[in-house]
């Protein structure tokens, strides 16, 4: 599995499905967009917007370097996907992208987390760019988190995604993915202490509407969630608020 360095938390999310390409029909490679998202680093609006605004200008420019970017390719069919990831020291500047072969955007993350990892896989016939992210809340608080992004006719999504660990002092929970197909993703939670969740089972059935495997009880997440509402703790290190 690739990877990239350390960072801490953000909670936002900006995607994109395919937009309306205003760069040349010219065929481009990894090399070719790499020097484009440095260029665009390098405040080169030009191009900046042929990354479709990959990065956003208005915002503080971030006070550390990248920790590392990266330029792949996804091929699925006929077709060839291209993406970058970055991960910054600052969460805000992270991001996550995917062009075709004419450099048109079909989709945007700038949702990632802390330490961030990714590799490609097929599973059912389907091809996919798993990311995890691991970051830490209240101070003490350890979250892995899963993403999954799949190509389909119309364009590149984010599929999938949930928590796949959680730890608080003295305990750790998991939620492994034991199935993957074209139509569902099954999961099995477990922990090293007791909780009504060990063993159980979630089942994440694809919804074509919406392009994305969902589940109606969504079990690990709902339990995090009140795990972290009902943590006390004294802050000692900046909190991010938004």
């Amino acid at each position: 599995m690739k990877h990239l360095i350390p960072l801490v938390l953000i909670i936002i999310f900006s995607g994109c499905g395919r937009k309306e390409n205003t760069n040349s029909s010219e065929k481009v490679n990894t090399a070719d967009i790499k020097a484009l998202v440095i260029k665009a680093l390098n405040s080169d609006t030009a191009a900046n917007n042929k990354l479709g605004n990959l990065f956003d200008y208005t915002l503080p420019p971030s006070k550390n370097k990248y920790n590392s970017i990266i330029a792949d390719s996804l091929m699925a069919g006929k077709k060839v996907y291209f993406f970058v990831l970055l991960e910054n020291q600052e969460p805000l500047y992270n991001r996550f992208a995917v062009y075709d072969s004419i450099l048109t955007p079909l989709l945007i993350d700038k949702s990632l987390n802390g330490n961030i990892y990714f590799e490609k896989f097929v599973s059912g016939g389907k091809q996919f760019i798993r990311i995890d992210d691991i970051y830490q809340t209240k101070d003490t608080l350890l979250l892995n988190r899963l993403s999954l992004y799949s190509p389909d006719l119309y364009g590149f999504y984010l599929v999938f995604r949930t928590h796949t660990k959680f730890a608080k002092p003295g305990t750790e929970y998991f939620q492994d993915i034991i199935e993957v197909s074209d139509t569902l993703i099954k999961t099995k939670i477990g922990g090293t202490g007791r909780f009504t969740l060990v063993n159980k089972e979630d089942v994440f059935k694809y919804t074509s509407s919406e392009m994305k495997y969902l589940s109606p009880q969504n079990l690990f997440d709902e339990f995090i969630k009140k795990e972290i509402e009902n943590f006390e703790y004294t802050t000692v290190k900046k909190q991010l608020t938004k």
